[in-house]
């Protein structure tokens, strides 16, 4: 399983030893992880604007924002990453409980803390690691999303609007609606008009002229592709 990992850590020198020990110990129980590094907390935020990831690991000592700010700002935006504390600041593990953390990682005792913590990945998220991922082209880098988690794309302009369920904003994708089209056809998604593509579990019901999704949020549904929209959603549903 592929994982997007975030490492963020104001001490540059410490951070490839973490990086490199991190790697892996995923590794080692057959994960595949792809770390981003950040030496600060407004850099990860910023990023986590444009991408996501499943698990962040912080330093809670850090100039500017602290780890704990950091990761109050992230549950903000996202409920389901896991974040993980990496720190010498022993003292305020109860603090870090505000933003309900996988778990705490001791520097002092790094390498069988960081294994414990994977150990308690792989039993917390067992579920989670069974899930479909999808690809999606993000600028420099792919956009990697749960497919359960998206809930719709909607078509603005030159780029492509990605909202899912785990945060009020949507990601900003480079791709046209046809090609999303193919790429999520056999992931269960609809195109219900020229503009809006669906995924088939978001959906409650399907009127004459919409589509309504679970949180009631109601999208245009093409005439042309009333039928078509219709028989695609009873099928998959029946699977």
């Amino acid at each position: 399983m592929k994982l997007n990992i975030a490492l963020c850590d104001d001490d540059h020198a410490a951070l490839p030893i973490i990086a490199g020990a991190v790697e892996s110990a995923f590794r080692a129980q057959g994960l595949e992880p792809k770390l981003h590094r950040f030496h600060s907390g407004s850099a990860l935020l910023d990023q986590m604007e444009r991408e996501q990831f499943q698990i962040v690991l912080l330093d809670i000592d850090m100039p500017e924002l602290d780890g704990i700010q950091v990761g109050k700002r992230i549950r903000e935006r996202d409920k389901e990453v896991q974040i993980i504390y990496v720190s010498e600041c022993e003292s305020r593990v109860f603090e870090s409980f505000q933003v309900q953390p996988l778990g705490f990682v001791r520097k002092s005792n790094f390498f069988n803390d960081i294994s414990a913590v994977v150990q308690l990945y792989l039993q917390t998220c067992a579920n989670r690691s069974k899930a479909v991922y999808v690809e999606l082209p993000a600028g420099n880098a792919p956009l990697i999303l749960r497919c359960d988690q998206i809930r719709y794309i909607e078509g603005s302009r030159n780029e492509q609007l990605v909202y899912t369920t785990q945060r009020t904003e949507p990601y900003r994708i480079k791709s046209t609606m046809n090609q999303l089209e193919l790429q999520l056809k056999s992931y269960g998604f609809l195109r219900i008009h020229k503009g809006y593509l669906v995924n088939h579990t978001a959906i409650q019901r399907i009127s004459y002229t919409q589509v309504i999704l679970l949180d009631g949020l109601a999208l245009p549904v093409g005439r042309s592709k009333l039928e078509e929209v219709k028989q695609a959603y009873l099928a998959l549903q029946e699977e």
